[in-house]
């Protein structure tokens, strides 16, 4: 995993449940949502300034925002409507404006954790749920 602290706030806000079977759906839905906010936090910093070379593995990054956004759609939604939320937030349909963020950070308001816990561009005060920061 990467090293960025975004992760770190990710995992220490929403961890993966230690056993598969006792785990419930909302318990991967944080985890999950929580995994892909990280994910689009280091990716948003690891672009280089202009000029620059990029730092850091961005293929990982995609692909673990990617995997855990889908995560995050499939377990959020009834597996009938799932599906075509997966493909709106696709790069073709809308990811490359950003949709897929704002989607995630109104989930995470949702489950009670405050996306600016995760992603230092957000400010705490524009969501609902408490805020590591204000404690």
């Amino acid at each position: 995993m990467s090293t960025h602290p975004a992760f770190a706030a990710a995992d220490r806000l929403a961890p993966a449940p230690e056993k598969r079977e006792a785990a419930t759906a909302e318990q991967w839905l944080k985890h999950y949502a929580a995994l892909a906010m990280a994910a689009h936090a280091a990716f948003r910093d690891a672009l280089p300034a202009l000029g620059a070379a990029p730092t850091g593995d961005l293929g990982y990054l995609v692909t673990i925002g990617t995997a855990a956004t889908a995560a995050a759609v499939a377990l959020s939604m009834p597996p009938a409507t799932a599906a075509a939320l997966i493909w709106e937030l696709t790069p073709e349909l809308g990811a490359l404006n950003g949709e897929y963020v704002d989607w995630l950070a109104d989930l995470l308001d949702t489950l009670g954790i405050n996306p600016a816990d995760i992603e230092r561009h957000y400010d705490a005060a524009d969501f609902a749920s408490a805020s590591l920061a204000a404690e």
